[in-house]
C-alpha cells in the first residue's frame, strides 16, 4: 500500500511539473524553444570552426610547399585543335556519335501569344 502512494504521489509530482512547464513555454515560447535553438546553432558553429580552420591551414600549407616555377611550368596552353586530336587518339571520342535534334510541339499548339500586346 506504501508503495503504490510512492508512485502515485510521484506521478503527480511528474504532471505538475510537466503542467508548470507546459504553461511557462506557452507563456515564453522563445525562452525554451528559440533560445536553445539558437545556442544549438551557435554552439555548432563554434565547435565546427577549428576543423574548418584546419582545412585551410593544411590548404594553405600545400600550395606554399610547392614551387611557383614548378606550376607555371605544369601548366600548358589550351588548344581547341590539341584537344581534338588527343580525344580522338585516346579513345574518349565516341565515334558514332551524332547530333541529334530535339522534338518540338506541333505548330498548331498556342505556345507563345501570337496577337502581340494589346
Amino acid at each position: 500500500m506504501q508503495k503504490y502512494a510512492k508512485e502515485q504521489a510521484q506521478n503527480w509530482a511528474r504532471q505538475a511539473r510537466q503542467a508548470k512547464l507546459s504553461r511557462m513555454t506557452q507563456k515564453h515560447p522563445f525562452l525554451f524553444v528559440g533560445l536553445p535553438f539558437l545556442i544549438a546553432v551557435v554552439g555548432g558553429s563554434f565547435v565546427l570552426l577549428p576543423s574548418q580552420e584546419t582545412k585551410y591551414e593544411v590548404r594553405d600549407k600545400h600550395i606554399k610547399s610547392a614551387p611557383i616555377d614548378k606550376l607555371k611550368s605544369a601548366k600548358r596552353e589550351f588548344n581547341i585543335q590539341e584537344e581534338y586530336f588527343r580525344m580522338q587518339t585516346n579513345g574518349t571520342w565516341n565515334a558514332d556519335w551524332e547530333p541529334k535534334r530535339v522534338e518540338r510541339p506541333p505548330e498548331d499548339e498556342p505556345v507563345f501569344d501570337r496577337q502581340g500586346p494589346k
